[in-house]
């Protein structure tokens, strides 16, 4: 049945249905949550229970044995049997362990010496200190205080946790102390399974620090994974075993908290009988959407088709076909989306025009700029770091060839330079003749905007051998440039005139990154960057040149040359650099002789490193002579240029 609307809110009316779907999703989640939450409530209650039913057995257990060993004290057989020989006294403790069915041994201790006299688990053993000696010291405490000296814990003996029980064998003085202990073995777990409801395990840490099963009434496949997993906690908790869901309530055995007992809840098994109810609520959510996916197709050959147009023609234009168009003869909703689409599309023509061709004339990264807001007079402040570029001997290089030839081998130098910059989230501000002006950090932010300038420049030092192996493939001269970087707080925004404006940077910083590129030559460096760019960018291995006073500046700068990322510098190289530091500080200081040696020590290290340009020793060599045949005057180890 073809259901035909004549407008597109009719058709949206059908979508009314999916109330039904979340009815029907909402009881599901709800009866789901209802059952999930009554089967842990009845869990944690049993749990509760059976931990303090536990401890009410454990107490009359540790009560039971206390009366026997009362009995103990006051039989006299037994008493002369612990003033007679280790043997003697093994065989009365025998006799009473038939009559005491809830111990698994008998220890006697000498109350003097406190010193084992026998022990009905190991004949042999005595006159050594036993393991419960904490025991005895609780006790001996009551005695001090007047009380009935008798004790109680778990502890582990033997690789075994047991439950101790401490008494004092009067004759008629206190001579010894009577232990009875129980394993809190499997028979002891199996004992009490019943009266809990669930399942128990009894855990105890282990000389070398994990958890071990005692007992458990855990399947054996079980336990093991138990011991692994088990942390002790307050509260109740879900420990997943063998990928079934168990709630697990845990308590401390003995004072020390290194024997716990466990009980468990399979939560799994707990939830069963909720899982026909599930089933049934699943099969009513089916046919509700069997029911919905019925009604939804219906309006899906009126809907569903101009909109699978409308994004095959979003896709094309996303993919740069701007010349998409979706044609429909609707006249309602769909169809009105359908003509702003077209419309949208001639718009997004439009701009890319207007993008490429400004793309063209100034950087990408500034184009979206002046395409995002629209371009009004104005400046903000804000951390730059400045590049500048120079071709050195350009005017050279020109002479005798063509205006052509000079503009075709600029653009194509500019053309790596340019690239170089903006793999490197640089934005190439301008072209001076044969000088690049670049900026990092605006007008799109970055933190790491100096170390980004660092990079490009060593990467455009790279780019540049190669186009000058392409060029004198062709017979042409090498280009050689140097490049001078900074980093400061400068103007950066729209200046120019109300008809026209250009996005640049102002500032002493950007004065100074052209004072450093004209200083890049003087010091036979290819790079020359500022103090406040070394600092920003301390990921590379730098060469120090010198602290000069540039034209324009009163305060001196400290310039150095970048030399590759510090992580490969080897270690030769970063000898060399460290001399030549050594030699400027002598420099700086005046001490003329001193520094001559330190610049032969470093000439001669850095004669075998490429990377550290030989002019640089050439010069401070000179200056060295200038400065012994000056006068004595004041020194402050600062270079004064006053040209560019």
């Amino acid at each position: 049945m073809t259901l035909h609307f004549q407008r597109f809110q009719t058709r949206l009316l059908v979508l009314l249905l999916l109330p039904l779907l979340g009815v029907l999703l909402a009881v599901y989640l709800a009866v789901e949550r209802a059952n999930s939450r009554s089967a842990l409530a009845l869990i944690e209650r049993d749990l509760t229970i059976g931990i303090a039913n536990f401890t009410a057995a454990l107490d009359e257990r540790n009560e039971s044995l206390a009366i026997a060993g009362d009995a103990l004290s006051g039989d006299f057989a037994f008493r002369q049997a612990w003033n007679t020989d280790q043997l003697t006294l093994l065989s009365a403790m025998d006799n009473l362990l038939g009559r005491l069915v809830s111990a698994d041994f008998i220890a006697m201790v000498d109350a003097r010496s406190g010193l084992l006299r026998a022990d009905s688990r190991r004949g042999d053993l005595s006159d050594v200190e036993p393991e419960w000696r904490v025991l005895i010291d609780d006790a001996e405490a009551l005695d001090r205080e007047g009380e009935y000296p008798e004790a109680a814990d778990a502890l582990v003996l033997d690789g075994r946790p047991y439950h101790l029980t401490l008494l004092p064998l009067f004759t008629p003085d206190l001579g010894g102390w009577v232990t009875l202990g129980f394993e809190l073995g499997p028979d002891f777990t199996a004992l009490f399974k019943e009266s809990v409801s669930a399942d128990i395990s009894v855990l105890f840490r282990a000389a070398d620090g994990r958890w071990q099963v005692g007992g458990s009434t855990l399947p054996e496949a079980l336990q093991p994974v138990l011991a692994a997993s088990f942390t002790p906690q307050t509260g109740d908790s879900l420990l997943p075993l063998a990928g079934e869901d168990y709630i697990t309530l845990s308590q401390p055995l003995s004072s020390s908290a290194d024997i716990q007992v466990v009980l468990q809840r399979s939560l799994t098994a707990e939830l069963a009988p909720a899982r026909a109810l599930r089933q049934r609520l699943l099969a009513i959510f089916a046919a509700g959407v069997l029911v919905l996916i019925a009604a939804l197709l219906l309006v899906s050959r009126q809907v569903t088709r101009p909109l699978q147009w409308l994004t095959a023609g979003a896709r094309r234009i996303s993919s740069g076909d701007y010349g998409a168009r979706v044609d429909l003869a609707q006249r309602d909703e769909v169809g009105q989306l359908a003509t702003a689409f077209n419309s949208m599309a001639s718009g997004l023509a439009e701009k890319e025009r207007v993008r490429e061709l400004l793309g063209k004339v100034v950087s990408p990264a500034i184009a979206n700029e002046l395409l995002q807001r629209p371009p009004e007079l104005g400046g903000e402040e804000r951390e730059v770091t400045v590049l500048f570029t120079d071709v050195r001997g350009f005017t050279t290089l020109c002479e005798g060839r063509e205006p052509q030839q000079v503009l075709a081998l600029l653009n194509e130098y500019f053309s790596v330079l340019t690239t170089v910059i903006e793999q490197h989230g640089g934005v190439v501000d301008k072209y001076i003749g044969d000088a690049v002006m670049a900026l990092f950090g605006a007008p799109v932010l970055c933190e790491d905007a100096a170390g980004r300038a660092v990079q490009a420049a060593l990467a455009m030092q790279a780019a540049l051998a190669d186009l000058n192996v392409r060029l004198a493939a062709r017979g042409l001269l090498p280009l050689v440039t140097g490049i001078g970087i900074n980093s400061d707080r400068v103007v950066v925004g729209n200046m120019g005139s109300q008809s026209r404006n250009n996005y640049t940077a102002i500032g002493d910083g950007v004065n100074l990154a052209s004072r450093l590129e004209g200083l890049s030559k003087r010091y036979g460096a290819a790079i020359v960057v500022s103090d406040s760019t070394r600092q920003q960018a301390p990921e590379y291995l730098y060469l120090p040149l010198d602290l000069v006073r540039v034209k324009g500046k009163q305060q001196p700068v400290a310039i150095f040359e970048p030399l590759l990322p510090a992580h490969a510098a080897t270690p030769a190289l970063q000898t060399a650099v460290a001399a030549f530091h050594h030699f400027l500080d002598l420099w700086r200081q005046g001490q003329w002789q001193a520094a001559a040696a330190a610049l032969e020590d470093y000439a001669g290290l850095a004669a075998t490193e490429p990377r550290l340009a030989k002019d640089l020793t050439a010069l401070y060599r000179q200056r060295l002579q200038q400065v012994a045949a000056l006068p004595v005057g004041p020194w402050d180890g600062v270079s004064n240029f006053s040209d560019k």
